[in-house]
């Protein structure tokens, strides 16, 4: 098992570091911005713009580079010679390592000691990124480019149209206040808000390894 971990690795080593490095970039960012903004006085806001600048950065441009890698590196550790059973299981560890760290990171940055609220939130972020590269890295992998641009697109709808659908169907308003709530407030609703993170990120991990078995060998192999 550590050889194969340390395979993934190395065929994982530029993504990884990729990651860390817009983090890192991210958090310096945010920091220069508190000290425009702020004046540099309070050191708590200078924790708080680290935190959430690294964060809210590192999520949003993994959307545009982590389909791209997930695909390439799916490939090549497939030609390597790993099954796609240890492609798959290796790299959603690889993946929770990588978010769990950078939580550790969060953690110990932010003040007050707000450990429960970063620790669902990487779970809500190994949950968003499972989804995307269950559907989008698979696609991409199947389709090649064209998989691709299907994804952006749809990746920009759902943007552009999740605030218009969060306006006018109340279902929807009322499922993601829910999730709010139960990621600030730790004493509500904690069972159903871990329940469904449990279900969401199992399920994604189902349809992830339902995808990416069907794919062909002349696709792995592109």
């Amino acid at each position: 098992m550590g050889q194969k971990f340390k395979a993934m690795f190395e065929v994982r080593r530029d993504s990884i570091l990729l990651s860390y490095g817009i983090f890192l970039i991210a958090m310096v960012f945010g920091i220069i911005l508190c000290f425009f903004t702020m004046d540099g006085k309070d050191f708590d806001s200078i924790r708080y713009a680290a935190v959430i600048g690294g964060a809210s950065i590192y999520i949003s441009i993994s959307l545009f580079f982590r389909i791209v890698y997930y695909s390439m590196e799916s490939q090549r550790a497939v030609l390597f010679g790993m099954t796609r059973r240890d492609t798959f299981i290796f790299e959603k560890i690889i993946d929770f390592i990588e978010i769990a760290t950078l939580a550790v990171v969060c953690a110990v940055l932010l003040p007050g000691g707000k450990y429960l609220l970063v620790i669902k939130l990487a779970v809500l972020t190994f949950a968003f990124f499972s989804w995307l590269e269950a559907i989008c890295g698979n696609l991409v992998i199947k389709f090649g480019k064209t998989g691709y641009w299907v994804c952006y697109i749809g990746i920009f709808v759902v943007f552009l149209g999740l605030p218009k659908l969060i306006q006018f169907v109340p279902a929807v308003r009322d499922a993601l206040g829910k999730i709010a709530e139960g990621m600030v407030f730790s004493d509500q609703s904690q069972g159903i808000y871990w329940g469904a993170m449990a279900g969401v990120i199992a399920l994604a991990l189902i349809v992830h390894w339902i995808l990416f078995r069907k794919i062909s060998v002349s696709s792995l192999a592109e």
